[in-house]
């Protein structure tokens, strides 16, 4: 049975797609998933201390509770910088991203709080693929077209084994064994 995966965006999806956030946390949190790889869960799982702004790092926690550090973008920590000085609300909550209007203002994103905010720039710039997940697919794909070591792909992208990181971007067969 074929996996059925997603598909990555194209340049101008992702323009509109980024295009669209108005808020530095939601600009911040597209960016982790499409210059870092991060999934929608360690996105939601960072604390402020996981992110190393200086050094350029951030510490993941992935599935099945393994660590992992991967590279941050420098546009992406200004973002992060700019969200904690300026919008971040007062909370005594570790988590780095938090709801920033309402009743909840102050406690930790949900993912069905992420999910709306995606499905509102889906909806505003005529998206349908513009999932959290899409901008992760699209980062592996980047990765592969780059030629970059699958080696070292499955381990930005946290896999346990070189065969999920080869049918995640979508590689042939011959050049899995190449």
């Amino acid at each position: 049975e074929p996996r059925r995966l997603p598909r990555g965006l194209d340049r101008a999806e992702i323009t509109a797609l980024l295009g669209s956030f108005r808020t530095d946390r939601d600009r911040a949190i597209a960016g982790l998933m499409l210059f870092s790889g991060l999934r929608s869960a360690e996105v939601l799982g960072l604390r402020v201390r996981d992110v190393d702004i200086a050094r350029g790092w951030v510490r993941v926690i992935g599935k099945g509770d393994k660590e992992r550090r991967v590279p941050l973008d420098p546009d992406v920590a200004g973002l992060i910088q700019t969200y904690l000085f300026a919008e971040r609300p007062e909370s005594d909550s570790a988590t780095l991203f938090l709801v920033a209007k309402g009743s909840s203002r102050g406690r930790p994103l949900t993912p069905a709080g992420l999910r709306t905010v995606f499905r509102y720039h889906r909806t505003k710039t005529g998206v349908p693929a513009g999932h959290p997940h899409a901008l992760r697919h699209s980062f592996g794909t980047a990765l592969a077209e780059a030629g970059v070591d699958l080696a070292v792909l499955q381990a930005l992208m946290g896999h346990d084994h070189v065969d999920s990181a080869a049918a995640y971007i979508h590689l042939s067969p011959a050049h899995v064994r190449a």
